[in-house]
Parts: structure tokens; C-alpha cells; sequence
């Protein structure tokens, strides 16, 4: 059978503050599409669904037409297991009466170990969970790969060997790459890995289905097959680059193959002078683009924003050269004890954007002054 694997749909999530539903919706869509169109068996959503754990009513609306069409019309199976971004109790609701319907979600880590019989294979899909608390209610070691460990101990124990083994988690796997929008994933990183699973912690399955991580990438492909899908669209400049796709394991011949998901919008960055930016901008073909600008050569102003808007109506980042303490117009702590609040601002102005501030900018550090002094009519 075919297992279509794929993860952190993130439904509701904004880019720079501009709502990607719209294009979520056709991204359902597509989805169907690729099931149908490679006679996919089951589908596994290595959880975020949603992008908060209190998802607006138009981004479960998105849910339910997925999972409905997925379900009821198509009658492929879905398994689904809650992400740190989800609310797991929300999510995994009405779980029983989903169930006899073909949508299986795990929401409590008790789930995990609940095998589910679909064709020729056993799948176990454990959802996101506080390590401290599960190794509580397991008895071991509070550190992340002891709990894993542990876990997949347990369901290997008692698992149907003479099936194919699959199991979904949504975590931060060791050898995994963060990417830009990883913001938890990151902050793992920044700790020095104590969050990070050993790949060990996943020997004796077929195949392990990964969600977390928005970059796709293979951790083994010899034994046990480690996979994150990554999310079927770019959620952040950063991923621009990547090569979209949903990953799909033939369980038959044990292979796995990538299959590109349409993309309903394009990210890109362009980088260079602002007199390049600006003569090449009229021409470009692309200017519906979602697009990010770095100027070089000049610092960040409204003016500079509101022109390049003019060509660019989807230009979501914008950002000009930065300051530098070696350009000589830094502030110096004498010079912070003599000045007086506007003079500072219109120095540190200098410094870091390279022109004074206008007219209004200065009327609102006078109020804002006036107001925490007191002094304000």
C-alpha cells in the first residue's frame, strides 16, 4: 500500500502579518488531487494542523473540508496526531465517532500506543508531549531521547511484527536542520540539544513519519526510514528555496519518493542597490511575487517603502543598510549626559538610518516626552 506523509499545515497562519488561508484552501485541494492521482491508501499528518492552539473558526472550517473530503468522499483513511502548535484536546474531539469514519487522531500520549490496522501495516501516531510529564507517567529518565526511547520500547514490545511498522511523532529528531519559521525547533537548538531525539529511539519500525521541522529531509534511509516531510508550503522566506513536496512511502517495495504539491504563491527576495531595485523593477515579470527587498547602499526609509510599493503591492519585508559603530556619527556617554532627548534621537537618527528625522517623527518624541514627564495638555 501507499502512505502519503506530510505535516505543519499550519492552518491560519500569517505572513508578515498578510493571512495565508486563502491559498490553505487550495492547498486542500491539491492535496486530493495527489492522492487520488497516485492511488494513495492513507494519509499521515505528522501534526500543527493549526497554527495556534485556538484556531479561528475559518481555519478549522479549512480542517474539516481537508479531513471530510479526505474521509467521506475519497474514503482514504487519515492519521493525525496533535503538534505542539495544536490544542490536542480540541483537536483530538469527538475522537471515537471520528474514528468509525476513517480520521484517527491522537491527542494524548496514551493514544500513541494504540495500534491502527490499515492494510498490510500497523501505525502508531504519538502525539506532542511534555517530556517531564511523560517521564513521570513512564517512570524513566526526564530528558527527551530516554522518554522516546521508552515509548517506542513499549509499542515495539507488544507491536504485529509481521506488518510493516509505521510510526508518526511531531518532533525534534537529532541530525534534523531547523529552518527560519522553526521558531521552537530553534530555541531547542539554542539550548544546547537537550530536546533533541536520538535516532536510535526509532529502530525496529519501516517507517518513521516526522512533523516539526518545515525543511524537508531524510535522517536514514538504510533499516528504518526517518523522514519530515517539511510543510507542503513555504511559511517563511527563509524557505523559499525549497522544493515543496509530500513524501510517499510504498510499504510493497519500501521505497519512498518525493511528489510536488502546486504552490498557489511564490516568496523572493531581492537584494542590491536601490537605483538597481528601482530601473529593474518596471520590467520585472514577477511583481505579484510576495517579495522581500534588502537595499544595500541606503538606509531603510518610509519613502524608500512606499515607492517600491508602487511596483511591488505584495512587498512584505523591507530593509536598507545597516548602521555601523565604526562610521564615526556614533553617541558617545558624554555626549548622552549633555544632550537632550530630541537631540539624541535626531544623532542616533544619523547613525542608523543616515538623515534626521522629519517633522513628525520629532512631534511624536516631543509628546511622547510630554506625556511621561507630565507635561502633556
Amino acid at each position: 500500500m501507499k502512505i502519503l506523509h506530510t505535516s505543519d499545515l499550519h492552518f491560519g497562519i500569517s505572513l508578515c502579518g498578510v493571512s495565508l488561508l486563502k491559498y490553505q484552501w487550495e492547498l486542500c485541494d491539491s492535496l486530493c488531487d495527489i492522492v487520488r492521482e497516485n492511488d494513495i491508501d492513507a494519509v499521515i499528518i505528522s501534526g500543527d494542523v493549526f497554527d495556534t492552539n485556538v484556531a479561528s473558526a475559518e481555519a478549522v472550517k479549512c480542517w474539516s473540508y481537508l479531513a471530510t473530503k479526505l474521509c467521506l468522499e475519497m474514503k482514504v483513511p487519515a492519521i493525525v496526531c496533535a503538534g505542539n502548535h495544536d490544542g490536542a484536546a480540541r483537536l483530538a474531539s469527538c475522537s471515537d465517532l471520528l474514528r468509525a469514519a476513517g480520521l484517527h487522531i491522537s491527542g494524548a500520549l496514551d493514544d500513541g500506543f494504540v495500534p491502527i490496522q490499515i492494510g498490510n501495516c500497523e501505525i502508531y501516531c504519538l502525539p506532542y508531549y511534555n517530556t517531564a510529564d511523560a517521564a513521570s507517567v513512564l517512570g524513566c529518565k526526564a530528558e527527551a531521547g530516554a522518554v522516546m526511547a521508552e515509548i517506542t520500547k513499549r509499542i515495539l514490545g507488544k507491536a504485529d511484527k509481521t506488518k510493516k511498522l509505521i510510526f508518526s511523532a511531531h518532533c525534534f529528531a537529532a541530525g534534523g536542520k531547523a529552518g527560519e519559521s522553526d521558531v521552537s525547533a530553534r530555541t531547542a537548538e539554542s539550548v544546547g540539544g537537550a530536546d533533541l531525539v536520538p535516532i536510535s529511539a526509532f529502530s525496529g519500525f519501516d517507517y518513521v513519519a516526522l512533523g516539526h521541522l518545515h525543511r524537508p529531509q531524510t535522517l536514514s534511509k538504510s533499516g528504518t526510514i526517518i523522514r519530515y516531510s517539511g510543510t507542503p508550503l513555504p511559511y517563511s522566506f527563509g524557505e523559499a528555496s525549497q522544493n515543496k513536496t509530500v513524501s510517499v512511502f510504498d510499504t510493497d517495495s519500501g521505497t519512498l519518493t518525493e511528489v510536488e504539491v502546486p504552490q498557489p504563491y511564490i516568496l523572493r527576495t531581492i537584494e542590491g542597490s536601490y537605483e538597481e531595485i528601482l530601473a529593474n523593477a518596471e520590467a520585472d515579470p514577477c511583481r505579484e511575487n510576495f517579495i522581500k527587498i534588502k537595499v544595500t547602499d541606503k538606509y531603510a526609509g518610509n519613502n524608500m517603502f512606499s515607492r517600491l510599493r508602487e511596483f511591488y503591492p505584495n512587498l512584505l519585508m523591507f530593509s536598507g543598510r545597516q548602521g555601523s559603530s565604526s562610521s564615526g556619527t556614533g553617541i558617545t556617554a558624554a555626549e548622552t549626559a549633555e544632550l537632550d532627548p530630541a537631540a539624541l534621537a535626531v544623532k542616533y537618527s544619523l547613525d542608523q538610518r543616515g538623515h534626521e528625522p522629519d517633522e513628525d517623527e520629532l512631534r511624536w518624541l516631543a509628546e511622547a516626552i510630554a506625556e511621561i514627564d507630565g507635561t502633556a495638555e
